[in-house]
C-alpha cells in the first residue's frame, strides 16, 4: 500500500486544450475580463501557474500572477519580472491585510499606474487566483468592472493586446457575473478519465485502488491528492468529507432530505428547487455546468454525480450527502 503524502503533482497533467485556448487568446488579446470558474481543487491555479510559465518563455510578454489567497507573504503574492513585482508591492506599501487580499483588492489601479514604458508594445497577461473568497461575493460585481477599467487603460498605453483573466471556485459568483457584458465565463472541469489516470500513474496510486479514486474524486486533482496521503482508503477521505459536510448543511439535511436524495439520484432537479441549489452552490457542494466547458466538458454521468446543467463537485460529495440524508 502506497501510503505517500505528496505536497505537489509530480508533474502538470494534460490541459492541452485549455492552455491552447488560453495562450491564443494571450496572443491576440480579449475583452472583456474573462472569469474561469470551476470545481474547488480541479487545477485553476495550477493551470495559470503553467500558462504563467509558457507565457514568460516568450518574448514580447508581461506576465502578471496575483494569488488573492495568500495570507502572509507578499512576494508569494505576486509572481512577475522583477521590475515589474517591485513597483506593484511598492504601491502597495503598508497596506493593512492579507497581501494576497489586498493586492488584488488594489490590482486595477496598480495595473494604470504602472510606468508607460512597461507595457507599450508587450501583450499584457494579468492572473488573478481565486478572487471570490478573499474579496467577498458582495464586491465581485464591481471589481469586475474595476479590471476592465484597467485593461482599457493598459491598451490606452499601449500595450499590443491584453488579457485579464480572473479564477474563483464559488458558484454563486458565475451568477452574479452572468448578469453583465463586462465579464466573459468560461468553466475548467476535473481532468478526464485518461488524463486523471496519468496523475495516478504519477502518484504511484495501486492498481487496485485506481477505479474507486475515480468513482470517488471524479477527477479531481486535490481530492485525489487527499486520496494518496490517505493510503488510497477511500473509506478514510469520505470520513473527512463528511465531517465538512454536516458543517456545511446542518438542519438542511433534516428539513430538506426527500430533495437532497433526489438530487442525489438527478442533480438536475435543483433546477426545480432553486433554494437548495443556492444552499448547495454556498457551501461549494454542487456547481453550474456551463457546456461546452473550455477544455474537456464532462458527459452527463450519474454514478458521478453529473447533470446536463449541474454536477457535484466531486462525486464524494454526493455520496456523503446520500449517507447523511438517511438514503
Amino acid at each position: 500500500m502506497n501510503n505517500r503524502a505528496p505536497t505537489l503533482y509530480p508533474r502538470f497533467v494534460d490541459r492541452a486544450e485549455e492552455l491552447r485556448s488560453l495562450e491564443e487568446l494571450a496572443s491576440t488579446g480579449f475583452y472583456p475580463i474573462l472569469y474561469l470558474y470551476g470545481p474547488e481543487g480541479c487545477g485553476k491555479t495550477r493551470l495559470l501557474h503553467e500558462l504563467r510559465r509558457r507565457l514568460g518563455e516568450k518574448p514580447g510578454y508581461l506576465v502578471v500572477y496575483v494569488d488573492a489567497e495568500e495570507a502572509s507573504d507578499p512576494r508569494e503574492a505576486v509572481r512577475a519580472a522583477p521590475e515589474v513585482a517591485s513597483e506593484l508591492l511598492e504601491a502597495l506599501g503598508e497596506a493593512a491585510g492579507p497581501p494576497g487580499r489586498m493586492l488584488a483588492r488594489l490590482l486595477p489601479s496598480l495595473l494604470k499606474r504602472l510606468r508607460e514604458r512597461l507595457v507599450a508594445g508587450r501583450r499584457v497577461v494579468v492572473l488573478v487566483d481565486e478572487v471570490a473568497r478573499p474579496l467577498g461575493l458582495d464586491a465581485i460585481e464591481q471589481y469586475a468592472k474595476k479590471l476592465l477599467d484597467a485593461l482599457e487603460a493598459l491598451y490606452e498605453r499601449g500595450a499590443r493586446s491584453v488579457l485579464i483573466l480572473a479564477t474563483t471556485s464559488e458558484g454563486l459568483s458565475r451568477r452574479l457575473l452572468a448578469r453583465h457584458n463586462y465579464a466573459a465565463l468560461a468553466e475548467v472541469w476535473n481532468l478526464g478519465r485518461d488524463a486523471y489516470e496519468e496523475l495516478l500513474e504519477a502518484l504511484g496510486a495501486p492498481r487496485d485502488a485506481r477505479g474507486d479514486a475515480w468513482l470517488a474524486t471524479g477527477g479531481n486533482p486535490r481530492f485525489t491528492l487527499m486520496l494518496s496521503s490517505l493510503g488510497w482508503r477511500v473509506e478514510r477521505l469520505e470520513a473527512w468529507v463528511e465531517r465538512r459536510v454536516r458543517a456545511l448543511l446542518g438542519g438542511l439535511l433534516r428539513s430538506q432530505r426527500d430533495a437532497l436524495l433526489a438530487a442525489v439520484e438527478d442533480v438536475d432537479v435543483l433546477e426545480e428547487r432553486p433554494s437548495l441549489a443556492e444552499a448547495l452552490l454556498e457551501a461549494n457542494l454542487v456547481i453550474p455546468i456551463d457546456r461546452p466547458c473550455l477544455g474537456y466538458t464532462p458527459p452527463p454521468d450519474p454514478e458521478l454525480g453529473i447533470g446536463e446543467r449541474y454536477a457535484w463537485q466531486a462525486p464524494v460529495y454526493m455520496r456523503v450527502v446520500h449517507r447523511l440524508a438517511g438514503g
